[in-house]
């Protein structure tokens, strides 16, 4: 036999096996397209001249090139382990009829060579095709109008074709082993052979049920965000178990209960339906796990990355009550005597009137106005309740769940900014106004903070309420922070403020004097003027500030630098997201395609004596109805389960990335399940008219060198 005689046996092999090859062609030119996209808009972001957020996004990109890349070669892996899998019998007769298995194996090289070079060519194609529109859509979703250079990157092609090269080549070992151990009388007789009805495993059972109740346990009750990263995926891999159990055993358990109960089972329909879920269950069961596990993946990665994106307007203003922040740490009186001791440098007193004065002059050269501006002093301390109202600094960092983050203001500063309707009554000697986000301080209670006594005076509720300058010190913690117990106190005045410093500094040893609490000053302002006057003057408000020997800048923020990095990450996860997502509801559609394609060869006989014994076609189309409507939904519906499940802890996990609006992450959730849902229908619906059509007997029945093989 010549290597022409191969190459055309392989040719006609494929045309006339289109119902089984077609699908793992399509799926993996659409995988292969999809990673040149994301791997050619990753190089031309890299290569750009610079934009807001470019850094983070490349980044991000960059990780989920790796994502993508993987995914979409485990597709083709499992497309191609369940194509072999429904040539068996083919290849069976293949041996029968004299061919020897290098022979066999050879066919399935040219398969394979033919489909792999089909595949990366009209990937490479679609992919080069849409590349340029789904670059200009991530420009769109970062809010970009600028025009950036894009070209077909030659690093893109090269990993592109390298990337699904090997996973071609790595079939064709895999199909070439398979040939290799033939066994063509076992092969072409294995459809033939009976089956045993299938035991309910309750051990299995049981552990199912215990694996998927152990991790949405952890899912529900974990509320330190720290620990969420850990724990999800451990909440994850119990959840994976659980769900392959619980189709291998819990299934075929139920289905014994319905056996059970005859008022149920004996009914000619609930009988057929429920008989052959039982035997579908225990060839499908690893097959209905997956998808419901790719459903599970592709709702979290669609409603998180949306979740993120829709929710940047939030974070920002949350972060940014003003549109551009900065901060001063410095030590009080006592603090520089200490340090002047030890030898150690200080920057002296902090003079807040020099750094007004510097800002607005900034302002002037850059023709943009300052207004609304807030100064206030203010402490950080990570705080643990000893006792009852007692608390003490934090010092064991390794266990945190349980601290109370607190931020300490001198109100008569603080009130220079608030109206006269706006501002707090006059403290006694003694007392502070405080809020609890916990609610466990009450109005005239006693505490103890760094070993100073107060009388709690609880802000007013009006107060809280408020819009004004008094929401952005509420608002005012981390999204990391806000996962805690915070507190807010108001000391009467700075003096009272430097006086807690002195305490908490009190407690340190010299050797220690270095490393003192230090008061922090927050200068916050809204800007006016032109884009580029705006962006100027904030790209340079920091070597003014230094310029101008100001010792104590922390960090010079605004929102508007801030809006690019966080546009480019957020549009950057969304696209990710968004290329993820679509490869695993690509992959959950061809799982179904080819799980509807084998059943209905296997049903189809099973069918027709039905109808020889005298039941009637509407009959018929109406189990088979009932029985894919029941199998085909039920991992969308344990899908959605998980979801359901997962949502608080996937909602710790956002907080630290900055989303802390839980309605919208509800919203993009329940939107998610619905469009996918929809897409889901659609499939079911295409799949379902290819199992009619095969049970009928109106498809193209698999053929071999151009004759029918049934």
């Amino acid at each position: 036999m010549n290597r022409t005689l191969y190459f055309s046996l392989a040719k006609n092999n494929i045309k006339n096996n289109r119902n089984t090859f077609f699908p793992f062609l399509l799926s993996s030119i659409a995988m292969i397209a999809l990673n040149y996209m994301i791997s050619a808009i990753c190089v031309s972001v890299k290569e750009s001249e610079g934009f807001y957020g470019d850094a983070t996004l490349y980044v991000v990109l960059s990780l989920g090139v790796w994502i993508c890349g993987i995914f979409a070669v485990c597709v083709i892996f499992y497309a191609n382990a369940f194509l072999m899998k429904q040539r068996a019998r083919e290849l069976g007769l293949y041996g029968i009829l004299g061919m020897e298995k290098r022979h066999i194996a050879k066919v399935l090289f040219w398969e394979m060579l033919i489909l792999g070079v089909v595949g990366i060519l009209a990937g490479l194609f679609f992919g080069i095709l849409f590349s340029r529109l789904m670059f200009l859509l991530l420009l769109k979703l970062m809010g970009l109008n600028a025009v950036i250079p894009f070209g077909i990157p030659v690093s893109a092609v090269v990993r592109t074709v390298l990337t699904f090269g090997l996973a071609f080549g790595v079939n064709v070992l895999r199909n070439c082993m398979k040939a290799h151990f033939l066994k063509p009388i076992e092969l072409l007789g294995s459809g033939r052979q009976g089956e045993r009805e299938p035991k309910a495993r309750w051990l299995q059972a049981l552990l199912a049920v215990a694996f998927l109740a152990v991790g949405y346990v952890i899912s529900i009750t974990t509320e330190n965000p720290i620990k969420a990263f850990g724990m999800f995926f451990v909440a994850v891999l119990f959840v994976m178990a659980g769900t392959y159990l619980l189709f291998l055993s819990g299934s075929i358990a139920i289905l014994k209960l319905l056996k059970k109960n005859k008022n149920f089972y004996y009914h000619k329909t609930h009988f057929i339906s429920v008989s052959g879920m039982m035997y579908r269950m225990k060839r499908n069961a690893v097959g209905l796990a997956n998808i419901c596990i790719l459903s599970t993946a592709a709702l979290v990665a669609f409603s998180t990355t949306v979740s993120l994106y829709a929710g940047v307007d939030d974070f920002l203003k949350a972060s940014y009550p003003k549109d551009v922040i900065t901060t001063y740490y410095y030590d009080t009186e006592s603090g520089i005597e200490k340090k002047a001791q030890i030898g150690e440098d200080t920057e002296g007193r902090f003079d807040e009137g020099k750094v007004e004065r510097t800002v607005l002059a900034h302002a002037e050269r850059h023709g943009v106005t300052v207004k609304d501006a807030v100064l206030y002093y203010s402490m950080f301390f990570t705080m643990r309740e000893t006792e009852r109202n007692a608390f003490e600094p934090e010092l064991r960092r390794e266990s945190i769940e349980d601290s109370v983050m607190t931020k300490v203001i001198s109100m008569e500063d603080y009130s220079r900014n608030l109206t006269e309707e706006e501002r707090l009554a006059p403290l006694s000697e003694g007392q502070v106004y405080a809020y609890d986000t916990e609610g466990e301080l009450s109005d005239g209670d006693e505490i103890l903070f760094c070993g100073m006594e107060y009388q709690v005076k609880l802000l007013p509720e009006q107060w809280i309420e408020g819009e004004g300058e008094q929401a952005e010190l509420l608002q005012g913690y981390s999204s990391l922070e806000r996962e805690f117990r915070c507190m807010l106190l108001f000391l009467p005045d700075r003096q009272a403020l430097e006086g807690l410093a002195d305490r908490r500094n009190a407690e340190k040893g010299r050797e220690e004097w270095s490393s003192l609490r230090q008061l922090e000053c927050r200068y916050l302002f809204d800007v006016d003027g032109k884009e580029g006057d705006i962006t100027e003057f904030c790209g340079s408000l920091r070597d003014a500030l230094n310029e101008a020997d100001i010792p104590h800048v922390a960090r010079v923020g605004d929102v508007f630098t801030d809006r690019g990095y966080y546009d480019g990450m957020c549009a950057g996860l969304l696209f990710v997201g968004l290329f993820a997502g679509v490869i695993f509801l690509m992959a959950t559609a061809l799982i179904i395609y080819y799980k509807q394609v084998s059943e209905g060869y296997e049903d189809r006989e099973r069918f027709q004596i039905l109808q020889k014994v005298g039941m009637d076609q509407k009959e018929v189309k109406k189990i088979i109805t009932t029985q894919i409507l029941q199998v085909f939904f039920l991992p969308l519906a344990l899908a959605s389960v998980h979801i359901a499940f997962a949502f608080p802890i996937i909602r710790r996990l956002l907080s630290i990335m900055g989303l802390m609006n839980v309605n919208l992450f509800i919203g993009c959730t329940a939107g998610s399940i619905l469009v996918f849902t929809l897409v889901y229908g659609i499939v079911y619906y295409l799949t379902a008219r290819t199992y009619y059509r095969i049970v009928y007997q109106k498809d193209l029945r698999i053929q071999i060198w151009g004759q029918p093989s049934s």
